[in-house]
């Protein structure tokens, strides 16, 4: 491949020396998708790509000539996005595969919406950049919100979380699920049936689980809930405690990120992933606070959508090397198994 034929899909060249890197990998480490010459044909081909903090910068500041100069560090990284940190201040997310694009394309439409009604601070992408040509590969950007992820911090107030995530819950789940279809969520009405059959062979495949497996086997297959059947609502759907920002001087939340799973659905998959956090004795007390309608079930639900969810996070901790991740899912089937 020649230097010249791999090009960024905003309109710049690459460097020598990231061309000669694609042409190795057979991927760019600029952005998701890729112009592939062949002859006089151009072919969007996409891959989960490599996007240095380097080629990260060179993407921004080329589509945002204001950010020039500015320190540009990857911060994070999960199954869909890259997130790079903009001088301690901006936040940029990366689709990292096409499913991804249309994800952030539905989180941007969603959430400038959704930052009005709901109680507690959330993203608000200031910047939402998307090639020529109609490509459909966008990344976006907003300003950093205070705090830690609630995984990591040492001080939580459990009381005023807990307050404060019923309150929050309460607003997340009111809300007009007709603007939510119009920005792009998708609905997931039967989530038990469908976390249940995944967790089934995603347990199937897990070795050296540190735990008694044939436990939680049968629990999987024997205590199943009933599927709900309420009024759907829009719901998070990964309300992990790394999602919950922690703001140190109070110790309560001070924003909810990554909105990029969001559909409407049973709302016990955000109490599951409370569940999953502090065990029943925080969802019980979330639920004190919550004012949304609630079934008789909505407890032993969100307890078994709580195992499905870290089997999932197990499996996905191995496979990307996020010992968070497991560490996560091993404390949230310790609730679980422990009721």
């Amino acid at each position: 491949m020649k230097v010249d034929e791999c090009n960024h899909l905003i309109g710049i060249s690459l460097e020598p020396d990231i061309a000669v890197d694609c042409a190795k990998r057979s991927i760019c480490s600029y952005i998701p998708a890729v112009k592939y010459m062949f002859g006089k044909e151009s072919v969007l081909i996409y891959r989960e790509e490599i996007l240095t903090a380097k080629s990260a910068e060179a993407v921004i500041t080329t589509a945002i000539p204001e950010f020039r100069g500015a320190r540009v560090e990857l911060l994070d990284e999960g199954w869909d996005f890259r997130v790079f940190e903009v001088d301690g201040t901006w936040l940029f997310r990366f689709p990292k595969r096409e499913a991804s694009v249309a994800k952030l394309n539905t989180e941007y439409k969603l959430l400038s919406g959704l930052g009005e009604w709901v109680s507690l601070p959330i993203p608000n992408y200031e910047y939402f950049c998307e090639s020529p040509e109609n490509s459909g590969q966008p990344f976006a950007g907003y300003r950093k919100l205070p705090g830690i992820g609630g995984d990591i911090s040492k001080m939580v107030d459990r009381q005023g979380i807990a307050r404060q995530l019923g309150v929050f819950l309460t607003r997340l789940h009111t809300y007009p699920v007709d603007k939510a279809r119009e920005a792009g969520v998708q609905e997931e009405r039967d989530l038990v049936v469908h976390l249940r059959d995944r967790s089934r062979e995603q347990l199937r495949k897990l070795d050296g689980l540190n735990m008694n497996t044939g436990l939680l086997r049968r629990y999987l297959e024997n205590d199943a809930p009933v599927s709900f059947e309420g009024a759907a609502s829009l719901v998070h759907n990964d309300l992990w405690a790394e999602h919950i920002l922690v703001d140190s001087p109070s110790n309560g939340v001070s924003g909810i990120i990554d909105w990029g799973d969001t559909v409407i659905g049973d709302p016990a998959i955000d109490f599951a992933c409370l569940y999953a956090w502090y065990g029943e004795s925080l969802l019980e007390n979330v639920l004190v606070h919550y004012s949304g309608k609630l079934d008789a079930e909505v407890i032993s639900r969100s307890r078994y959508l709580a195992a499905c969810l870290a089997i999932h996070n197990i499996t996905l901790g191995r496979d990307m090397d996020r010992i968070q991740w497991v560490e996560a899912g091993y404390a949230a089937l310790q609730f679980v198994l422990a009721t």
